[in-house]
């Protein structure tokens, strides 16, 4: 049984099936055990070691899978070759450069986790990632709870089906209309909540876009965009997204940031409970769909925005949240 609710806009803008994206977080299970047991559930693959904190795993019937330890330093080339191109490996030995790395890698996997990046997938192969998971969690990953310090997360990248600006706006209202009952959803770790990882969206930026007669050219609304969210770590990050619509505008305001442009959302809300049998990827996905579906559904949104605002223009509006939740349970649970 496929329990991955189907958005509902199945294509994209060039009529061809959705791809999503996932990434899982964890730890326990070392890279090329990583690797070994991706190929099991995967088929026939290639595995490339690209340095110890990197591997690939190619020619699979989907795609290229990326594992690393998420440290974005070791990843992208490690401590050696990063003395080479400052000129200070000539200074620094090569033995005390790699025992400089590995300590750095092993310091880092007591609160760093391990990441399983797939290629985009179909939307009819979505099992995959729930497949991926099962197998994981029966050969001892462990997911946030595990550790009071992990953190881990489970990222959903959706193709959009649309680059109009229109569709992005409603599809950032629908989550801004749905953020407080997906955090009952999702109920995301204590310690995710307080990191910058998925930090809410600021008050007066949630208010601009849920305004009816708030309707910018695509270019205004980055630029908006970049001036109350100059950061990745948003619960709905579109960087990668507007990256991909203007890579110059974007890079260009944030260089320091490491954006990925591709022409999907990024949604980073949800937590990595691998260890857990009870916990599902497709819960986590089903969540996002409820989005796509407000989106989608114009005339409610356009009710629910108008709502949501008067809503937070209240004094007292935390009073009131119990009832919001409600009021937009009523409406989720005749999507479901």
């Amino acid at each position: 049984m496929n329990h991955f609710i189907q958005p509902p806009v199945l294509t994209n803008s060039s009529n061809e099936l959705r791809k999503v994206g996932f990434e899982l977080e964890y730890s326990g299970i070392e890279l090329q055990k990583s690797a070994d047991l991706i190929v099991e559930i995967v088929g026939p693959a290639k595995i490339e070691q690209i340095n110890p904190y990197h591997y690939k795993i190619k020619d699979t019937p989907y795609g290229d899978f990326n594992l690393v330890l998420d440290f974005q330093f070791l990843i992208s080339q490690g401590l050696q070759k990063w003395l080479h191109n400052v000129g200070l490996d000539q200074i620094i030995e090569t033995e005390i450069a790699l025992a400089l790395e590995e300590f750095v890698a092993t310091l880092s996997q007591t609160i760093v986790p391990y990441e399983i990046s797939t290629p985009p997938l179909p939307l009819d192969t979505l099992e995959l990632i729930e497949n991926l998971k099962e197998h994981f969690r029966v050969h001892g990953a462990m997911g946030t709870a595990a550790n009071p310090f992990y953190a881990f997360g489970f990222h959903i990248n959706p193709q959009v089906y649309s680059l109009e600006v229109e569709e992005i706006i409603d599809t950032l209202r629908a989550f801004f209309i749905l953020y407080d009952y997906l955090l009952l959803w999702l109920q995301p770790d204590i310690l995710r909540r307080i990191s910058p990882y998925i930090k809410p969206f600021e008050n007066k930026y949630i208010e601009k876009i849920l305004d009816a007669s708030y309707t910018p050219d695509m270019n205004t609304f980055i630029k908006d965009y970049l001036i109350y969210n100059p950061t990745r770590n948003r619960a709905l990050d579109l960087l990668p997204l507007l990256a991909w619509i203007n890579p110059n505008q974007v890079y260009s305001a944030l260089p320091q940031e490491k954006i990925s442009a591709r022409p999907t959302y990024h949604y980073r809300l949800p937590n990595s409970k691998v260890d857990e049998k009870q916990w599902h990827t497709y819960h986590a996905w089903n969540s996002w769909v409820m989005v796509e579906k407000l989106a989608h559904n114009k005339e409610t949104l356009k009710k629910l925005s108008k709502e949501y605002t008067q809503y937070l223009a209240e004094p007292l509006a935390f009073l009131e949240k119990d009832a919001w939740i409600q009021r937009v349970k009523q409406w989720l649970e005749k999507q479901m």
